[in-house]
């Protein structure tokens, strides 16, 4: 049990009716005797057909509801008389009845979340006000969540009752104080880096370091080249100490020794570096761009590669960028038919989808996102024999790793505890297929909510979706909003926020239950973009 991982939604479903009515009778049957005793544990509202239920969902088990309705009489109105003289000016109200919690969820975070429902629904029906009976016993809850008491006491013995309203102005004011109480909780993070991982991870990360000249290094660092082999298909991987980025500047400096002209597709951002990364190197290249979040059309690729006489075609095999996974066996094609050397940026494509890296020249990739470990290692594959050079830096030098049976130069055993815990996770959880999964599933969630994606569905890459953002929403005042709520977005990247575009990423250890949360925070923000321009 989690309480801060409900979901809370209006019910729709006669699964979930059921489960409101027998919590209904637990609580104000059983808990508060108000009501009489039946042989069903059932018990259905006198106004259930005019009610509208706001519920917390525990996976597919209702723990927490509270209803709403705008019909006159209130069960106030039979109550007290001149209901309407007691309360404060206010345009339009609703009475809220039957809040109800299962007891092990009974804590102020679900009680709050319940009440920020319920003021949102109030606000998007046009009622500036809400009128409650509150249990007496609970009169302290109550006040926290911004309710006022008026009126006389109703009810009798342990079923007496304290008349209370709330406004949007009162909730607020104690919504900024208890946001500063959810500040401190764990949030839920859908960033493609760091990625959520196994506490085996964590845990080995935390080991004693060791030396990295020592045998028990030198064995662990065989272990796992010999795992990331059998994983890609390639003859030689190196482990270097930094991140993608690394990598690509060491595969890079290798291409400078091929005195060729290369192509470079780019459809996103990280294609649009790797044309940095190559005039850093002083490449000759050309750049084939396309409209970002769009597929490349191949025959175009191999038109242009024959055109320019290419030695080389570097791409991004799923641009993180925009969520487009590239064929890799189209562009081995391409490759093989106009005699040029493929060389790949699998940094979001490594674990997270199947790779065959036999037949291409030079791919990089890291441990921070399909692997599911902490960034901070960058794998480079290639099958040749690779020589010293001393024309290019020493720490980029693939020659100087390809020589050395363990590493030439200072490395982290931490780093690679951790890593070799991921595999180990990633095969015992069978990751890949996992993400594959919960991929679909916010897909399938994102069409349900209106939620547009930029990836078509033939061309989509698993472990992350682009959500384009109308232009009334600003991308990092969506993101912050929903980390106000324990919710961590990919928002902040300058080519996010100049394309107004969010992120959701899957990759390493998720949930399924917390997609449609997230899912439903950030479609409910995007219904109500005219208050989140700023």
């Amino acid at each position: 049990m989690n309480s801060t991982q409900l979901q809370y939604k209006i019910a729709t479903e006669t699964w979930e009716f059921e489960q409101i009515h027998a919590l209904n009778y637990r609580t104000f049957t059983e808990e508060i005797p108000q009501f009489e005793v039946n042989e069903g544990r059932s018990r259905i509202d006198r106004f259930n057909e005019e009610n509208t239920y706001i519920i917390g969902l525990d996976g597919q088990t209702v723990v927490a509801m509270i209803a709403i309705r705008s019909n006159r009489p209130f069960s106030l109105d039979l109550k007290i008389d001149n209901l309407d003289n007691l309360l404060p000016p206010h345009k339009a109200k609703c009475e809220i009845r039957l809040l109800a919690v299962e007891k092990a969820y009974r804590n102020s975070f679900v009680f709050f979340r319940l009440a920020e429902a319920l003021i949102n629904y109030c606000l998007d029906h046009g009622f500036d006000m809400a009128v409650i009976s509150g249990i007496m016993r609970q009169q302290k809850l109550y006040r926290h969540m911004g309710f006022v008491p008026f009126g006389s006491l109703t009810g009798n013995g342990e079923a007496q009752y304290q008349p209370m309203y709330v406004t949007e102005e009162l909730f607020q004011r104690k919504a900024r104080a208890f946001q500063r109480i959810l500040s401190k909780q764990k949030p839920i993070s859908f960033l493609p880096g760091p990625v959520p991982m196994a506490d085996e991870v964590k845990q080995a990360m935390g080991q004693t370091a060791c030396s990295h000249r020592a045998p028990v290094f030198r064995d662990q660092l065989h272990q796992l080249r010999e795992k990331l082999k059998k994983l890609t298909h390639a003859k030689h991987v190196q482990i270097m100490l930094g991140s993608g980025t690394l990598g690509n500047d060491a595969a890079a400096a290798q291409l400078s020794f091929l005195n060729q002209h290369g192509l470079i597709l780019v459809n996103g951002e990280f294609g649009l570096r790797l044309t940095d990364h190559a005039q850093r190197a002083g490449l000759s290249f050309t750049s084939l761009e396309i409209p970002w979040g769009q597929a490349f059309d191949y025959q175009h690729i191999l038109a242009e590669a024959k055109k320019h006489n290419v030695g080389w075609i570097w791409a991004v095999h799923a641009e993180t960028s925009t969520g487009v996974l590239q064929d890799l066996d189209k562009l081995k094609q391409i490759a093989r038919h106009t005699d040029s050397k493929l060389i790949l940026d699998c940094c979001s494509s490594l674990g997270n989808v199947p790779i065959d890296l036999s037949g291409v020249y030079l791919a990089t990739a890291g441990s921070g996102k399909g692997l599911a470990s902490y960034a901070g290692l960058a794998f480079v594959f290639y099958h040749h024999e690779i020589k010293i050079s001393n024309s290019i830096p020493r720490y980029l030098d693939l020659g100087l790793y390809h020589s050395c049976e363990n590493t030439p130069f200072t490395h982290s055993s931490n780093q690679l505890a951790a890593l070799a815990a991921a595999i180990d996770q990633w095969e015992k959880k069978k990751l890949m297929e996992k993400v594959s999964l919960l991929t679909d599933k916010l897909v399938s969630l994102c069409n349900q909510k209106g939620l547009p994606y930029l990836a078509d569905d033939r061309c989509r890459a698993a472990g992350i979706l682009t959500i384009p953002l109308p232009k009334e929403c600003r991308s990092e005042t969506i993101g912050r909003i929903l980390a106000e709520k324990g919710f961590l977005i990919s928002c902040n990247s300058s080519y996010l926020i100049e394309n107004n575009w969010v992120q959701l990423a899957v990759m390493g250890h998720h949930e399924e239950k917390n997609l449609v949360r997230v899912t439903e925070e950030l479609a409910s923000l995007i219904r109500k973009k005219e208050t989140i321009t700023q």
